[in-house]
């Protein structure tokens, strides 16, 4: 029998992130209840303490991945990484309606964001997808979006 989606209380949110696990719970934490209206690319950072910061930007997402929107995503996130004081890594939660396991397009998004986020020199946590039922890592492996 599959457990039932219970986050973890708010306030953990900013609790260290030592593991993929630990950044899964923040995510969980911040997430509150799952339900998702539209694709979305949350955006979050982990400072060199290795709490995330308490400010997100969220952005849109097309149907379909595109190297053109990433690429521009990237550019500006290694601005900021570059203008931060203390070292400084990126996190992803995308976020999409509907149930199910990990789509095909799910992970084309995260294949994306990794060898985006690798060109660019950004440094990233592991990938997370949340839909309506779940929230879960995203083995990221090489993209081939055209």
């Amino acid at each position: 029998m599959v457990s039932p989606y219970l986050p973890p209380p708010i306030e953990s949110a900013t609790d260290p992130v030592h593991s993929a696990a630990d950044m899964g719970r923040r995510w969980q934490a911040l997430m509150g209840p799952l339900g998702f209206g539209q694709r979305l690319l949350w955006i979050g950072f982990v400072g060199a303490d290795r709490r995330m910061y308490q400010t997100m930007s969220q952005l849109p997402l097309g149907s379909r991945p595109t190297r053109r929107l990433v690429g521009d995503v990237m550019s500006r996130l290694r601005f900021v990484v570059d203008n931060i004081e203390e070292p400084t890594t990126v996190a992803f939660l995308l976020t999409r309606p509907g149930s199910g396991p990990i789509s095909d397009l799910d992970r084309q998004w995260a294949c994306l964001l990794t060898d985006a986020a690798n060109e660019h020199g950004v440094p990233i946590e592991p990938i997370f997808r949340a839909n309506d039922e779940s929230l879960v890592l995203v083995d990221a492996q090489t993209a081939d979006i055209r």
